[in-house]
């Protein structure tokens, strides 16, 4: 549930969706809401990434589209942080790696304290360190007044903020991004009525 990854006692919740990316090799791009509509799903706070490869499995072909665990792609990650930026100010933030701590024998998270200006050139730093490791899979500021996660094994990742927040993240035409509860199952198995094919 998205309380297990995001801590409790924020005014709103939001699941910003990873884009998916055509296998095809040609660097398209496409919403969760575009594919559903196409699959004739409802797009919804639990949905499985599953429902696009539904109709792909059923007939025996690959999936002809795929998303990214673990991180959100750049331009949506870019976009949440200057959304982010509009309530965050010039304090610093913080960018927590735990996978790249386990890499490196660490028992606690690797933490690099910057700018939200700076996530790009943190993300670059680390992945040069941990050999092109992923990350940060936390980022929050100085207040605590937003935590972003994004989990290695989920394809999509979550935010808890304020409602001044909620609104710039949910108004930005580059996210896509949809509210949910601390309750909100987030596990791949968590929307099996949106599957139509066993």
């Amino acid at each position: 549930m998205v309380a297990e990854l995001v801590p409790s006692g924020f005014a709103a919740y939001l699941r910003v969706f990873h884009p998916f990316e055509a296998m095809d090799g040609s660097g398209s791009t496409r919403s969760w809401h575009a594919l559903a509509k196409d699959v004739g799903v409802r797009l919804h706070a639990e949905l499985s990434h599953r429902f696009v490869s539904d109709e792909d499995m059923a007939a025996g072909r690959k999936p002809r589209w795929l998303t990214a665990s673990g991180q959100p792609d750049k331009g949506t990650r870019q976009a949440l942080a200057r959304a982010l930026a509009r309530t965050t100010g010039d304090q610093p933030v913080f960018f927590a790696y735990d996978v790249a701590a386990l890499l490196w024998g660490q028992d606690a998270p690797l933490v690099r304290r910057s700018s939200l200006a700076s996530l790009e050139a943190v993300r670059a730093a680390v992945a040069a360190d941990a050999g092109g490791m992923e990350g940060p899979e936390f980022w929050w500021p100085q207040d605590r007044s937003w935590v972003v996660t994004s989990d290695i094994d989920l394809v999509s990742t979550y935010v808890g903020c304020s409602a001044e927040a909620t609104e710039d993240i949910l108004n930005d035409p580059e996210i896509e991004a949809l509210l949910v509860t601390p309750d909100t199952q987030v596990d791949f198995s968590a929307d099996q009525a949106s599957h139509r094919f066993p």
